[in-house]
């Protein structure tokens, strides 16, 4: 599934992201004018929207499952929830969430450095690793969140 292409020598370009893309069979839209990439996941307690900003002269590819719960700063249970947000963050082996105060909305990410390149296999972990914890955390934080 990952292939075995070495990484690409420089940072990479939103083109080469959609051949890892092809490479890894993952359907995605891509807006070339923006630079980003959009693919949806289902999984077993939820669908993921996850969102690939590429900047190859800042040499970053920033993944994020967006909207991923929503939190306003209004919310009677914020510093409980903000609580297990920090808990997970301590765990997770990939990715950080991220709550945004002025519109409620969490992310689950990961920003790869890509100034030496990126590989299929890399972009492959790392998408099916946040798709993977987003999933079997939904439950409880979605609960928290209600």
């Amino acid at each position: 599934m990952f292939g075995r292409q070495k990484p690409q020598s420089g940072p990479p370009d939103v083109d080469d992201v959609c051949k890892m893309l092809d490479e890894l069979d993952l359907r995605y839209m891509a807006d070339r004018d923006r630079s980003a990439i959009l693919l949806g996941f289902e999984g077993d307690n939820g669908e993921y929207d996850i969102y690939i900003l590429v900047n190859q002269e800042k040499a970053v590819v920033y993944i994020a499952i967006a909207h991923y719960i929503e939190v306003p700063a209004s919310h009677p249970n914020l510093d409980q929830i903000l609580r297990r947000l920090m808990e997970l963050n301590w765990e997770f082996s990939l990715g950080k969430l991220e709550w945004d105060p002025n519109d409620g909305e969490v992310r689950l990410s990961h920003t790869f450095t890509t100034e030496d390149g990126l590989g299929t296999q890399a972009l492959g972990v790392v998408i099916g690793y946040l798709v993977a914890a987003a999933d079997r955390h939904y439950p409880e934080l979605a609960q928290l969140a209600a």
